[in-house]
């Protein structure tokens, strides 16, 4: 027994009739927190010192040998209360000794959930008080049906949205309150909820009790354990008419667009067509479903394909470009030129790709309208959650929230019931919301809007039912519902804005425009229409154009346009008013709405094509080329003088720029630049330039160029271009300059050829002078006959000087073109022959085995002469003359250098800025340097006293 008792996980022990504590087991001590040692010494006091309550305890505790059973607390050893059961039993011993056996169980458990129940229950009856409050207050229509369609519950909002009171449709089927015309949809509606359990954003069409027609959005839930339909109802008429007024204004939006000269398409981020407007029908012949799902590269021409890659990449990238010309192919197979603007639009969800606007230039026709793009609207649709619920204490923190508002907001349940509605709410709205919630806690209900952010930081706009919940009189909280209307907002705003765009396009036009509905009655007049015709749009909406403006006069007009609205097809034409006395240039677009009217005044034009008729008859017969280019520089008309100078004829030539198709060789693309820089100014001017004929011959051209400015069109311009052939002027021109050129090259070479006379001469001139001086003074026999052969060696030194001088001037005049051998041995031994030194000159001859050269022997003959004969007419008066003469043969290089080098008075580096010279830059050495580059070899150098040449 005492195993049993040890080891029970319930609390017992034993104690004496006098209270005092006998046995404890384990599970006691763990109760009460304390060891069995200290719970034993609590002394004669027992064990009811444990015992919170001890008075009821041990009258309990005398029924001798009954069991008895008792409630109490317990005291913990850390002072806390436990609550427990106590079952005692008391007995005696064979030797009359009484004790008593206690049973406790820890009521801790049992007492915590009865406390939750109790407080859930207080929570399931406030909740059943607050949805009450919210099913009394709410704006929407709250009601519970049969399967069948009866009426079982219905809030009180029906009164006010449909003007029955609650006991009024009680008990009634709501098919009697229903729009005859959705009976239909409304049970397949009943239908679907019943298969599957719940639908949303339901919407059909009630009666009001005063026999208005009432639009409702309906949420609906069966609940089959209660076999009872429970449904949301929101008034949405509002929002039907505004969609309807928004519907009619995007409809003349798309005629526009469908109807317009511009071909307008939408690329995805493949560079396939994901939409493409109806007018490309009329512009390219395709229909626009041809061309949906296919890459506008497979009809762009192969010439211009790498140009648009390029633009549609930096469209891609974010940049808004606009493409140069390019050749599109038609469906007929015709290559139209056309130029493109694009605008990337993926940031837009409506959009999501480049809008690209194409324009046919091919004709330039001066009455194509100029019409700005609207992007295509598109409807946000809605997210289809249900609404949120929540309720605030009246402090204004959330209590509680639903799963929608966690889903909208973004928020979880913890961190909202930390939050006041305040602490999502825009910096706009919050002295708004603070009065607002003065008047709630005052105990007024109301419907506002507002705007939050969720847990990204993005705007949410709501619709807010606020409800305060009072109870005996005090406020004990706040109860609302709240709806997102974020696409709604988002939705009128982009329709607002769409339709302040169109107007804005219509009325910035320079075009007058106007429209008519079905019956000819003006529904819309542009400001330029006003000013041009003299009326005023609020005297002639709602009126019959053929009233205003008699049928007698304007006949013509009105036939073409009853021809359109027949046919339903656009046309276009131009007639002259005697009214107005102008003409006119006439573009009318039908839809099932009625007609829109460009008008655009075209007697300027008329009469500058009547002028270019009549210049062209003039330039045709010319001989000279002729052509006229319009404002961009591309041709218009070509002469029969064009076709035969150039090669090309108008069909070739048409629409393309002359630069572009002719540019000679010598005509670069900066001289082009230049040409149509000149373009631009209102000046004629005169430009010769080198074109390319299509046969491929080159030939020189002047072109006299003469701008025609049209005030009456807004300063656009035209070119008249008289070409004229100057090929053989050029070439005369060439030869003078040439002839010319040669004349100043001979010039330099007598020069030369006079400086060589004047100092190659001068040293064995002087030689024979001095000697003939001497012979006639001297009467000694032997120096005489000394100075006769001297004489002899001198004039025979002069007459190789002389044949080297006539060989010299061949070779200037390109008569010697190769090298001889030469001992240069032998070249310098002549030269120190005709050297005028004194008796203290020293010369030294270092050859180095260097024999035979390959060179001209007047040219080396002549610049060693020049190089010894400056070395001793400045050889310094302080010192001795010391020459030396070197010879280098550099065999890897093929190359032989002669070096002389003196003691002579040097370069004054002072005197020349401390910049050494080169003694070949000094007179008279340039033209000594000219002789050495004159010398046939390969890349002759130079530096002090050294020549080198190979």
């Amino acid at each position: 027994m005492y195993a049993l008792a040890e080891h029970s996980q319930e609390p017992m022990l034993l104690s004496s009739s006098r209270g005092d504590i006998l046995y404890v087991n384990p599970a006691f001590c763990e109760l009460v927190g304390q060891r069995r040692e200290a719970v034993l010494e609590i002394g004669s006091a027992g064990w009811m010192h444990l015992l919170a309550e001890t008075r009821e305890i041990k009258e309990h505790l005398r029924a001798d040998g009954r069991d008895a059973k008792l409630e109490a607390n317990l005291w913990h050893k850390s002072g806390q209360k436990i609550p427990v059961e106590l079952v005692s039993r008391s007995f005696s011993t064979s030797e009359n000794h009484s004790y008593i056996s206690v049973h406790v169980r820890d009521l801790r458990a049992q007492k915590d959930a009865h406390q939750k129940l109790e407080a859930q229950q207080q929570e399931l009856k406030k909740a059943v008080r607050e949805l009450q409050l919210v099913m009394d207050f709410s704006a929407d229509l709250i009601c519970t049906f049969s399967p069948d369609g009866e009426f079982l519950h219905v809030n009180k909002a029906c009164l006010a949205i449909l003007g029955y009171t609650p006991e009024e449709l009680i008990g009634r089927n709501y098919r009697a309150f229903i729009h005859p015309e959705d009976h239909a949809i409304t049970e397949q509606d009943a239908v679907e909820v019943i298969a599957i359990s719940k639908t949303l954003n339901f919407k059909n069409r009630y009666l009001h009790k005063d026999g208005s027609t009432i639009y409702l959005s309906w949420s609906s839930s069966l609940v089959r354990e209660e076999n009872k339909i429970y449904c949301i109802g929101r008034n949405i008429s509002n929002e039907v008419a505004n969609q309807a007024k928004d519907k009619h204004n995007e409809y003349r939006l798309q005629a526009l667009l469908q109807e317009g000269q511009d071909m307008v398409c939408i690329l995805d981020k493949e560079g396939s067509y994901s939409f493409v407007s109806g007018s490309v029908i009329h512009a390219m012949g395709y229909d626009p479903q041809e061309l949906i799902g296919r890459k506008p590269f497979e009809f762009i021409h192969p010439d211009d394909v790498v140009d648009i890659l390029d633009e549609f990449e930096q469209v891609s990238a974010g940049m808004d470009a606009k493409t140069p010309p390019f050749r599109f192919k038609t469906k007929a197979g015709e290559w139209r030129w056309l130029e493109t603007k694009g605008v990337n639009c993926f940031h837009h969800p409506a959009i999501n790709g480049i809008i690209v606007n194409s324009r046919d230039i091919t004709e330039r026709l001066q009455a194509q309208r100029q019409l700005e793009l609207s992007e295509k609207m598109y409807k946000a649709v809605f997210e289809k959650n249900p609404d949120f619920v929540y309720s605030l204490s009246p402090s204004g923190y959330f209590t509680s929230v639903n799963a929608a508002a966690i889903s909208c907001i973004g928020y979880s349940e913890e961190e909202f019931l930390k939050m006041r509605p305040r602490d999502l709410l825009h910096p706009d709205k919050l002295k708004e919301a603070e009065e607002n919630f003065v008047r709630i806690k005052a105990g007024e209900s109301m419907t506002t809007e507002t705007t939050v952010f969720n847990a990204n930081g993005n705007k949410v706009h709501l619709a807010v039912t606020k409800v305060p919940v009072i109870v005996n009189g005090e406020l004990i909280g706040v109860h609302g519902i709240a709806k997102d209307i974020t696409a709604v907002k988002r939705q009128q705003r982009l329709l607002k804005d769409t339709a302040n765009r169109l107007k804005n396009i219509l009325e910035s036009i320079k075009d007058a425009f106007f429209t008519l509905d079905k019956d000819w009655c003006f529904t819309y007049m542009n400001h330029q229409f006003e000013k041009s015709l003299g009326v005023k749009s609020s005297d002639l909406i709602g009126r019959d154009v053929r009233e205003v403006f008699p049928s007698e006069r304007y006949q013509k007009f009105y036939a073409k346009f009853q021809r359109a609205f027949s046919l339903q097809h656009p046309t276009h034409f131009e007639e002259y008013s005697y009214i107005l006395n102008e003409w006119l240039d006439v573009s009318a677009y039908p839809s099932e709405e009625g007609l829109s009217v460009f008008i655009k005044g075209v007697s300027a034009r008329k009469q500058v094509e009547a002028e270019l008729k009549k210049l062209s008859l003039v330039a045709s017969k010319t001989v000279n080329s002729v052509y006229i280019t319009d404002d961009e520089a591309r041709v218009e008309w070509v002469n029969d003088g064009f076709t035969r100078l150039t090669g090309y004829t108008l069909e070739e030539i048409k629409g393309r720029k002359p630069g572009d198709l002719l540019a000679g060789p010598e005509t670069n693309l900066e001289k082009v630049s230049v040409i149509r820089q000149k373009l631009n100014y209102d000046k004629p001017f005169v430009q010769e330039v080198q074109n390319r004929s299509k046969s491929g011959e080159v030939y020189w051209s002047k072109l006299d160029v003469t701008p025609i400015i049209d005030d009456l069109t807004g300063g656009k311009k035209k070119f008249i271009v008289i070409e004229t052939d100057i090929t053989e002027q050029k070439r005369a021109e060439e030869e003078r300059t040439k002839l010319t050129e040669e004349l100043l090259r001979r010039n330099r070479h007598l020069e030369q050829f006079t400086y060589i006379v004047s100092h190659n001469l001068r040293s064995p001139v002087a030689n024979i002078i001095g000697l003939t001086s001497l012979l006639s003074t001297s009467d000694n026999p032997d120096m005489q006959k000394g100075i006769i052969t001297k004489l002899k060696q001198t004039s025979q030194n002069l007459d190789y000087i002389i044949r080297d001088l006539n060989e010299m001037l061949s070779l200037q005049a390109g008569v010697l073109e190769e090298r001889e051998k030469i001992m240069l041995p032998t070249v310098i031994e002549q030269v120190l022959q005709e050297l005028p030194l004194d008796g203290g000159s020293t010369i030294r001859v270092e050859l180095n085995g260097v024999g035979e050269i390959g060179s001209i022997r007047s040219y080396v003959s002549s610049i060693i002469s020049n190089l010894l004969t400056n070395a001793v007419k400045y050889k310094s008066p302080d010192r001795p003359l010391c020459l030396t003469i070197q010879a280098e043969h550099h065999q890897t290089e093929g190359m032989v250098c002669l070096m002389v080098t003196d003691n002579g008075l040097g370069i004054n580096l002072k005197k020349r800025g401390q910049k050494p010279v080169w003694p070949l830059q000094t007179i008279p050495f340039p033209c000594l340097w000219q002789r050495i580059r004159a010398i046939p070899g390969k890349n002759p150098s130079r530096s002090p006293g050294r020549i080198c040449n190979r």
